[in-house]
């Protein structure tokens, strides 16, 4: 049984192991397309081609976080962790 003042310590580290995906996937997202071209002999246009697309899964990626971060939160705690 999860005693409740691990709770703290849970959701701390869940809410910086979610932040970490964020970054990850906005780096991924920038750099992978750069990568993959590089290697075909084809121009490789600039990074900051990809910057609107890398913007959009970052987004994306950060919403489904904090849907996680929410679930995990409620399912913990028993109460949202943004209301009173």
């Amino acid at each position: 049984m999860i005693q409740q003042s691990d709770i703290p310590a849970r959701l701390r580290l869940f809410r910086y192991g979610l932040i970490v995906v964020v970054v990850v996937t906005f780096m991924v997202s920038l750099l992978a397309p750069v990568a993959s071209l590089r290697n075909t002999g084809l121009a490789v246009p600039p990074v900051t081609d990809f910057l609107g697309t890398a913007v959009l899964f970052t987004i994306v990626v950060g919403i489904i976080c904090v849907v996680a971060y929410i679930a995990y939160s409620y399912f913990l705690t028993k109460k949202m962790p943004f209301g009173n």
